[in-house]
């Protein structure tokens, strides 16, 4: 745990000005959430265009609340604690027992404690390893046929080996903001696998999960699958990031399993259409 404190309040300021703007906030909710690349960020502020959004993205760097890393064509922006680990330690920590005892305090103060829940679910995922897993997956077929196929279809090309119980009867994807991705045990039982979080006919389908211990976790995964393509050909790009407790062998399974649904299942499914 991270006990030092912010001593130069040029520092401190720089850091308050950064987390007063609204973009700037919602540019950390959503690289909180899981890394995005600068591509996607931009896609998700439309209205104010990209050099607005690299102009945040530079403010938020510069008191390292976002890092950048280069990995391929694509720069990840990943969350930074430190610096709100910091500021809670010197703003908020100090104030907590009288937030309990005087609820004007506790009014004026409400920002800072809502800064509080927020560190406690970043610093959990800081100290967890993160996992990112990535393939591109070319297929001869038409961008909406692939995307129907897997939005509509997975019941079909879902291999029944990844099933979890013998007593799986189906494997339903719930294709609306909120839906599930899950096996369908019947009875009014089943097993979720994940919920969706983005869906944008037909290009963008992203999904959270969970891993319990039993399946190798317990983790977080934020899956994202993006079709790109025309008439004849499409490109199916597939980003996993988990966080949690991942073992080795859990990261090799994860890339192998991946690799067997849509290489080859996913992908032999939608040639044989």
């Amino acid at each position: 745990m991270i006990t030092k404190t912010l001593e130069n309040p040029v520092e401190t300021d720089n850091i308050w000005k950064a987390l007063a703007d609204p973009t700037r906030r919602r540019l950390m909710d959503l690289v909180r959430e899981a890394p995005r690349t600068t591509g996607q960020l931009v896609d998700e502020f439309e209205e104010i265009g990209r050099c607005a959004v690299m102009k945040h993205l530079s403010i938020l760097e510069k008191v390292k609340l976002i890092l950048p890393k280069k990995e391929g064509k694509n720069r990840w922006n990943y969350i930074n604690a430190i610096p709100l680990q910091e500021v809670y330690e010197r703003w908020v920590k100090k104030y907590e027992a009288q937030w309990a005892s005087n609820l004007l305090q506790l009014k004026e103060l409400s920002e800072y404690k809502a800064i509080e829940n927020e560190l406690t679910d970043i610093l959990i995922m800081e100290e967890s390893k993160t996992v990112n897993i990535h393939m591109e997956i070319p297929i001869e077929a038409g961008q909406q046929q692939v995307w129907e196929c897997l939005i509509k279809d997975i019941g079909l090309w879902w291999r029944k080996d990844f099933y979890t119980s013998p007593k799986t009867k189906n494997f339903i994807l719930e294709a609306k903001p909120g839906g599930k991705m899950y096996e369908d045990y019947g009875n009014n039982e089943g097993l979720v696998w994940a919920e969706v979080i983005v869906i944008n006919s037909p290009n963008v389908l992203e999904l959270k999960g969970h891993l319990s211990p039993q399946f190798g976790g317990p983790a977080f995964s934020f899956l994202r699958l993006s079709l790109q393509g025309d008439d004849n050909n499409t490109t199916l790009t597939l980003s996993d990031t988990v966080f949690g407790d991942i073992s080795e062998k859990t990261e090799k399974d994860l890339t192998e399993g991946w690799k067997m649904l849509f290489e080859e299942g996913f992908k032999n499914y939608v040639h044989q259409k």
